[in-house]
């Protein structure tokens, strides 16, 4: 069986960006707060020094609201993309992982002319599978580690 290591990084990328959008919309609710505090806060008498984080915390406002920004259009973009796929493989994929939906959901899908068997066969077989790429993309990293550590 060859396993096509490339096929499935679009659902790697959506976890990434997921997480990232996650963790943006976190730190720009804790960089508001911290203004807030500056402004009408316990820290409004604080003598601020110029370069010091909480001079500039407006600037880190902003870019994080452009970062947050860029990856929501990003993570809309490669919704879209995988969108278009056609394959089941993908379908489940998506709807299971993307949309959230569950394998009943899928099976029941207008979209999907599957059973549930054989949804929850071919979605066995496919977390095997990423399970697998997941493995051999440690495993390779971790061989470029030992390989570059013995070059030096």
């Amino acid at each position: 069986m060859v396993i096509n290591a490339r096929r499935f990084e679009w659902l790697q990328e959506y976890g990434q960006l997921d997480h990232d959008i996650k963790y943006l919309k976190w730190n720009l609710l804790k960089t508001r707060a911290e203004l807030s505090r500056r402004i009408s806060g316990d820290l409004s008498n604080d003598h601020l020094v110029k370069g010091s984080k909480g001079a500039r915390v407006e600037e880190e406002i902003a870019r994080l609201e452009q970062e947050l920004q860029w990856r929501v259009q990003a993570q809309h973009d490669l919704r879209e993309l995988v969108s278009s796929f056609n394959g089941i493989e993908e379908q489940i994929l998506r709807k299971k992982y993307i949309d959230g939906q569950t394998l009943e959901e899928i099976a029941e899908d207008d979209e999907v002319h599957y059973t549930l068997s054989y949804i929850r066969k071919k979605h066995a077989e496919l977390h095997r599978r990423l399970d697998f790429l997941d493995k051999w993309d440690a495993d390779k990293y971790e061989l470029q580690v030992v390989v570059g550590d013995q070059l030096r």
